[in-house]
């Protein structure tokens, strides 16, 4: 698999979930749980096996094909995550998921930060001192102060009593979901503002907003398992952010091979 094979597979599964979820939530059709929780199952097992199989055949003279090992280990512990979440899991009640969730994304979207990392590292070493690189970690004061405000608004008073999440859900927040946009900005500016450092960095920001609907929606009452509706809000929101962050190894290639050819 090439890179743009890459890409245009992960638009193209982007595209079919949310026309999916659209035409359920509009009752045009019905499907079981089974079913519903299945083909979510299975739309990120494909992007994982993407990913792996993009590591696996790809150019091998590419220094960026290490990250997309990486994100398919880190997109790996997000499916485990998926599936705890599901309806198709015996973890409940909700609480109960969002707990150990927070292990499993929390793990996977540290593996996305540290890819990040390693590319923008080197990458912005080589660039000239700018406006940008003397500013560039104060970036993360906004998208901190942003995080914190909506987890007050909208998510602490429906964790009081849960420790475990109430605490593990601010750090959360106040960690890996500052780093996962601020890298991506990041790279959005040391890929000249490009049109695919610009999905990646759109989909850095639809994951932690997924997580705020989810965390406002889901927790209410603390069912067992959420409506079919909340679910389908937040799959929208999430896969899209999915489909969109694990392009950033593909796009770094395919910017290596632009460079080697010049």
């Amino acid at each position: 698999m090439s890179p743009h094979h890459y890409i245009k597979l992960s638009l193209v599964l982007l595209v079919a979930s949310v026309a999916l979820e659209i035409t359920l939530l509009a009752g045009l059709f019905r499907l079981s749980d089974v079913c519903y929780h299945g083909i979510h199952l299975l739309l990120i097992a494909v992007l994982v096996a993407s990913q792996l199989t993009l590591f696996l055949t790809a150019d091998k003279q590419y220094a960026g094909l290490k990250y997309a090992f990486w994100f398919a280990l880190a997109t790996t512990f997000t499916a485990v995550g998926d599936y705890v979440n599901s309806a198709l899991s015996a973890v409940q009640p909700v609480a109960l998921k969002l707990t150990w969730a927070l292990f499993l994304f929390g793990a996977g979207y540290a593996i996305y930060c540290f890819a990040f990392w390693q590319f923008n590292k080197a990458s912005l070493q080589q660039q000239r001192k700018s406006r940008f690189s003397g500013l560039q970690y104060l970036v993360a004061l906004p998208i901190l102060l942003v995080n914190i405000l909506s987890w007050l608004q909208h998510v602490e008073l429906l964790l009081h009593g849960m420790a475990v999440l109430y605490y593990g859900s601010f750090v959360f927040n106040a960690t890996i979901y500052v780093m996962m946009p601020l890298f991506a900005i990041w790279f959005f500016h040391s890929s000249k503002y490009s049109t695919g450092s610009l999905l990646v960095l759109l989909g850095a920001l639809l994951i932690p907003y997924s997580d705020l609907v989810l965390f406002a929606t889901w927790l209410p009452n603390n069912p067992a398992v959420p409506s079919f509706q909340y679910y389908s809000y937040n799959w929208i929101l999430y896969f899209s952010g999915q489909a969109l962050i694990t392009q950033f190894p593909a796009w770094v290639m395919t910017a290596e091979h632009q460079a080697n050819v010049a």
